[in-house]
């Protein structure tokens, strides 16, 4: 039962809900341009998720690093603004996804995924206390930990690394499913093929002619205006955001596409932001791709070892042992790869990376503004890349924001500013 709706006379019952940031390294690049309350996983993103299970979210609590995050979609959610503490509050992990039955109590407690804390239900003077104190969400999470408010098992999973994300993203995408129902307006021109009765249609979408799609494996949602061209398989679960083209090819099961985007070719378990690109063919595969990223043409990713051992990832913090047999490729916001470029198994471009190595396989780690044509690396130039980002926005009907652009020239300052 959800307790969300139990008690709506109590104290507690409509106090502000909060989300705290994880950690961000793991998320590391897409979590260098945006909170990861924002990153999308199934459906929607983490935030859009709890609104869905919760109600409104009235603070998203990150770095201020990713404070400037644009909101292209969506309206902007409060960032590191408290609400007002006198009803308590109520605060989670942004990355938990907790059990579709579940919902906070009202009595003040601590909720728990086996021993680690996810949540929690403060009075009015611990949320006071809460939003006086010094730090970001990691010291937040710290001090709330030290609490020790009453213990409750809420079960659910949370998500601490983009690979946990690729990992479930099937499974995600066919929880949301059952919360779309289909619409009338799709225009489609026959022969097309529908495999089980698990089509998710929303307003708007048109479907060419010889297209199949395969809901056996599990529920195809797309969203409004979504144009799938002749000639394309769709494998479930997928899920296709709104104003998408899908221009041929096989898109499989466990891939999530953010609206905006431009697909074709082959696509795996992979999860793509908003507004990106994938406009020839090529084959990505349990990878994940941020906002605004164009893939040059037979761009292709590995995402498997020679060895069929575990991925091992390489980041600006150093090497990390995933234990996950198959992982692709991570790429940042603005990330573009020239044609024929071929991605390493794990390969991690952080924000504003250029790749040009020809037919040379590339290496497992770029960092941020990194201009590589397979012998050397310089840095891009942020004002021809800040004029190109314009461009690029412009053609989507977007603007650069002014919080967006002095948060990439931060990024870009501390690329270049030695130590």
């Amino acid at each position: 039962m959800d307790r969300t709706h139990d008690d709506s006379d109590h104290p507690l019952s409509a106090a502000p809900l909060v989300l705290c940031d994880p950690e961000r390294s793991l998320f590391w690049p897409l979590a260098e341009t945006r909170p990861v309350a924002e990153l999308l996983a199934g459906t929607r993103s983490f935030r859009r998720r709890w609104e869905a299970h919760a109600g409104p979210v009235a603070m998203v609590f990150c770095d201020t690093e990713v404070t400037g995050c644009a909101f292209h979609a969506d309206e902007r959610p409060g960032l590191n603004s408290w609400p007002e503490t006198d009803r308590g509050l109520r605060v989670a992990i942004a990355s938990w996804v907790p059990p579709r039955d579940w919902g906070f109590g009202v009595e003040v407690a601590e909720y728990r995924v086996g021993k680690r804390p996810v949540a929690w239900q403060l009075d009015p003077t611990a949320a006071r206390e809460a939003a006086e104190l010094n730090g970001g969400p990691v010291a937040l999470v710290e001090w709330l930990s030290a609490l020790n408010l009453p213990p409750e098992e809420a079960g659910g999973r949370v998500f601490d690394s983009l690979w946990a994300i690729v990992e479930a993203n099937a499974e995600l995408i066919q929880r949301d499913a059952e919360e779309f129902t289909t619409a009338e307006t799709v225009t489609g021109v026959d022969p097309v093929a529908l495999l089980g009765d698990g089509l998710k249609v929303q307003r708007d979408v048109t479907i060419g002619p010889f297209v199949a799609l395969d809901t056996e494996p599990g529920p195809i949602v797309l969203g409004t205006g979504v144009k799938v061209a002749p000639h394309t398989l769709l494998e479930g679960p997928l899920y296709v955001g709104p104003g998408s083209v899908i221009l041929g090819g096989r898109v499989g099961s466990g891939t999530s596409i953010g609206a905006g985007c431009r697909i074709r070719g082959e696509v795996e378990a992979s999860i793509v932001q908003e507004y990106s690109n994938k406009a020839h063919d090529g084959f990505v595969g349990h990878s994940v791709l941020g906002a605004w990223v164009n893939l040059g043409a037979g761009t292709t990713t590995s995402d498997l070892k020679n060895t069929y051992g575990p991925v091992r990832l390489t980041g600006p913090d150093g090497a990390i042992d995933t234990g996950v047999l198959k992982l692709g490729a991570f790429l940042g916001d603005h990330v573009k790869t020239g044609i024929g470029s071929l991605l390493t198994t794990g390969a991690r471009f952080g924000v504003g990376t250029h790749f040009f190595g020809g037919r040379r396989v590339s290496p497992t780690f770029l960092p941020e503004f990194c201009w590589f044509d397979g012998d050397e690396q310089q840095v891009v130039r942020l004002e021809p890349f800040l004029r190109t980002a314009e461009k690029v926005m412009g053609r989507r009907d977007q603007v650069l924001t002014e919080d967006e652009r002095v948060m990439l020239e931060t990024l870009h300052r501390l690329r270049t500013t030695p130590g």
